[in-house]
């Protein structure tokens, strides 16, 4: 391994002996290949938030002429890294794997021209010898929410919220249960956009992402079962939580907000279910 490479092992206690093992393959065998210019852990181990349940996203950066034959290559350069019993392209230069072991790696290729839209505080070299990690950008500002999708999840949601009555009036509960973690899916969605950090990375670190408060409403949400009385407390106790911090990103991000979907939503539940909605909860 590099020094680079070394550096990284000294200083992350979270890696486990198969996901180091995997890192330290990767390098020997990605650096036997003159066509890789640099190798650098991204996602969880970029940012130092891994532990031995995370994947590992190595970023492959090439010269621009070589990227095709580089990814049409990869198959076989993947064998000689590790055996796998999952492998799968998504898109011309992103690679998803997993091993015999279970340990789960991702490579994605890149060319020079996107280092400097890296940040030393979410890329960490394993591979450099051309010293390339000097061109990465300082850390970046907190991220904040994303208009397009604030407001796509939100009008999703209150759609969803609306189909309430088609699934109670036909008995179909289980579709029910199936809306209701729709709904619970694009609260924890919704929240993730309030989270003002360089990079949120996934969904499976919550626990890191969420204050406190956050992580109880979550843990309090209903179990979602297949009877009339779950399905609709879980869709009134997700809207209870959505709506109001819907309508505060909305505000943050200079959204109109969609009233009138939202009042045809209310009054489609009252009128066919008998449910009002809280007019106002403090999220």
């Amino acid at each position: 391994m590099t020094d680079n490479a070394r550096e990284y092992s000294a200083s992350s206690g979270a890696a486990d002996p198969g996901q180091q093992a995997l890192i330290e393959r990767a390098e020997h065998v990605l650096s036997q290949d003159d066509r890789v210019l640099g190798v650098w852990l991204v996602g969880s181990f970029g940012r130092g938030t891994d532990d031995r349940f995370s994947d590992i996203d190595l970023w492959v950066v090439v010269a621009a002429d070589a990227v095709d034959s580089f990814c049409d290559d990869w198959p076989k350069t993947s064998d000689e890294i590790s055996p796998t019993v999952f492998r799968r392209a998504l898109g011309p230069r992103v690679f998803n794997h997993i091993t015999p072991d279970w340990v789960r790696f991702d490579v994605s290729v890149g060319t020079p021209d996107a280092i400097a839209g890296r940040t030393r505080s979410t890329a960490k070299p394993v591979y450099d010898p051309h010293g390339l990690s000097a061109d990465l950008a300082a850390p970046g500002a907190p991220k904040q929410p994303d208009p397009a999708r604030v407001e796509f999840i939100t009008v999703e949601f209150l759609r969803v919220l609306g189909l309430l009555p088609v699934a109670i009036g036909r008995e179909e509960y289980v579709v029910g249960e199936s809306g209701a973690g729709l709904l619970r899916q694009m609260l924890i969605d919704l929240m993730l956009e309030d989270v003002a950090v360089e990079d949120r990375g996934g969904v499976l670190h919550l626990d890191r992402l969420l204050p406190a408060d956050r992580q109880q409403i979550l843990a309090g949400l209903p179990p979602l079962q297949a009877t009339r009385e779950a399905v609709i407390t879980a869709n009134i106790t997700c809207a209870t939580h959505f709506l109001p911090l819907a309508r505060a990103l909305h505000a943050r991000c200079g959204l109109p907000w969609p009233q009138e979907l939202e009042t045809a939503a209310r009054q489609h539940l009252s009128r066919t279910l008998s449910i009002d909605l809280p007019a106002q909860i403090d999220h």
